[in-house]
């Protein structure tokens, strides 16, 4: 796989799931969770740091999940919204390598992201000149993405229920797109889980 010493990740897992009424972040899918999925999915890169940020249900989620690899940290501000889970996560990334070049910015509810989709993203930010690398789906620009250190204190500026969307759009001439055709799929309701069961029954 491709080097990732300088990029580190966060995965963002803080939210309150609130129009699923429980933790979407341990709903089931082929075998585990979907936070589990993305921390296994992250691992094999030996990304430096990888962080994973918690608010609600975070003690819930602690007991359920194999954090072996990742620095797990608790959001106390989670309920403000996402920002403020990007702006500990960015804090505690410099803490851990003061001299990261790039973050990768991840969601626990994308079931459909893999190693190739991140090998696609890394190998971009890689060989492109573009401050930010991120997935493209049914004509939105959105994480999966990864962000220049240029980009860090615009991060950690941000306010909010606001994510890192908002810095892509306005800087859309320094994006890079990549592809990702199942990007638009996550999980808010109960018929979103059950649409992802379905998928996974079909042969």
């Amino acid at each position: 796989m491709t080097e990732s010493i300088n990029i580190g990740t966060v995965i963002l897992a803080a939210g309150s799931s609130s129009r699923l009424g429980r933790p979407k972040q341990l709903l089931k899918y082929q075998n585990k969770t979907l936070l589990q999925h993305i921390i296994d999915t992250v691992t094999p890169f030996e990304f430096n740091p990888s962080v994973l940020v918690l608010g609600a249900y975070a003690d819930q989620i602690r007991d359920a999940t194999n954090l072996v690899n990742v620095t797990a940290i608790y959001n106390k501000d989670w309920p403000e919204g996402i920002a403020s889970s990007i702006r500990v996560g960015v804090a505690k990334s410099l803490k851990l390598n003061a001299s990261l070049d790039s973050i990768l910015f991840l969601l626990s509810d994308q079931p459909f992201v893999s190693t190739d989709l991140i090998q696609d993203l890394i190998d971009k930010h890689n060989n492109r000149n573009q401050r930010i690398t991120a997935c493209c789906y049914k004509q939105n620009v959105g994480v999966p993405a990864i962000f220049q250190k240029h980009f860090f204190p615009e991060l950690q500026e941000l306010s909010g229920d606001v994510g890192a969307k908002k810095i892509i759009i306005q800087n859309s001439e320094e994006v890079e797109e990549v592809p990702f055709k199942k990007g638009s799929f996550d999980i808010d309701t109960s018929e979103d889980y059950e649409q992802l069961k379905d998928n996974a029954n079909r042969p």
